[in-house]
């Protein structure tokens, strides 16, 4: 087998195994969000039912959680991503049949290595590391949209349980 269909192989391994995963993280986040608004509608719904105020509270801190691990998921969603992307801009600019054979920018090893290992680093100096990443995707609409509107609606549920 000669050197380049080596790496190939290892080439094809590595981006079904990247796009594997981007779709694997799209159907957690799909899951997290359905939580999110089964979670949210049993939780209000128990409180106008009960006309108990206080639960509103726990609905809002759900909601938050729910949000929170969304993030958290699309922060290395996006890691996938960005690694799809290099692979094929470098796949593009420097042409498959040289970047098989050894040229270009970008290593080719046939897994999905995006970094998400943080070795032994302390929490804060993980918390700082990957902070920038998460508040980016906290403030992606479709991150963000669905969590408003349901915070939203728990106002509006506390407004009519107080009034």
């Amino acid at each position: 087998m000669q050197e380049e269909e080596v790496r190939l192989a290892l080439l094809q391994t590595e981006l079904s195994s990247i796009q594997n995963s981007i779709r694997s993280f799209e159907t957690i986040i799909f899951q997290i969000k359905g939580w999110c608004v089964t979670t949210s509608l049993a939780v209000g719904g128990f409180a106008i039912v009960n006309h108990i105020p206080a639960l509103i509270l726990i609905g809002e801190g759900a909601v938050l959680g729910f949000f929170l691990i969304n993030c958290q998921f699309k922060m290395y969603q996006h890691r996938f991503l960005v690694r799809n992307d290099r692979i094929d801009s470098e796949l593009k600019d420097t042409g498959i049949m040289e970047v098989l054979k050894g040229a270009g920018n970008i290593d080719i090893v046939g897994t999905t290595a995006v970094g998400l290992s943080s070795g032994s680093l302390s929490i804060s100096a993980r918390v700082r590391r990957r902070l920038p990443d998460f508040l980016h995707e906290a403030q992606i609409i479709n991150t963000f949209s669905l969590y408003v509107f349901i915070t939203f609606c728990y106002t509006i549920e506390a407004i009519i349980l107080l009034s």
